[in-house]
């Protein structure tokens, strides 16, 4: 098995470890959607859960418009949108989006040199200026995604039943899972 580690010698983080968790993340997220998402109904999916904050269609925006914001600062778009509020109450349009994401994260990951990890960008969020290191900004996708996909299982086991798979990033990457 290929080490997917930081170089520590070098500071250089691994381009492919950097790949994998995009992939990861766009591999995972599908599987939320297609397994725990897509069978709900329109009412189970719009239904507010007073357990958690919110439903599925909630989290399930909140996933879209994270990973496009980032990917946004990620790329230099100068103006950087998520999904609309009016965006949020169509079930189709969360749908054709995140698979346009998955796509758009995949040719990324594709097109990914080890160089562009290191590369900073800056942008406004909350009335500051932050500069961050892509590789922070992927971790943040990943970090964010995995999150909000723990609370779509367990908002979709509050509306129907509990999902029939694991998330698990290990047995992803170790190739234990396969899908």
């Amino acid at each position: 098995m290929e080490e997917l580690t930081l170089d520590t010698e070098s500071g250089a983080f691994n381009v492919d470890f950097a790949r994998k968790l995009i992939r990861f993340n766009c591999w995972e997220n599908k599987r939320v959607w297609d397994l725990a998402v897509a069978p709900l109904t329109d009412e189970q999916f719009l239904r507010e859960v007073k357990f958690l904050r919110g439903s599925v269609q909630s989290e399930c925006h909140r996933i879209v418009s994270t990973e496009t914001v980032t990917l946004q600062r990620i790329l230099g778009t100068s103006r950087v949108t998520g999904l609309s509020d009016e965006d949020r109450a169509d079930r189709a349009t969360i749908a054709d989006r995140w698979m346009s994401l998955r796509k758009a994260w995949t040719e990324y990951a594709r097109d990914l040199e080890e160089d562009q990890l290191f590369s900073r960008c800056e942008f406004e969020s909350d009335g500051s200026l932050h500069t961050l290191a892509v590789w922070q900004l992927i971790f943040h996708v990943l970090y964010q995604g995995t999150s909000r996909r723990s609370q779509i299982m367990r908002l979709v086991a509050e509306v129907d039943q509990p999902a029939a798979f694991d998330l698990s990033l290990l047995q992803h990457l170790t190739g234990l899972l396969r899908g």
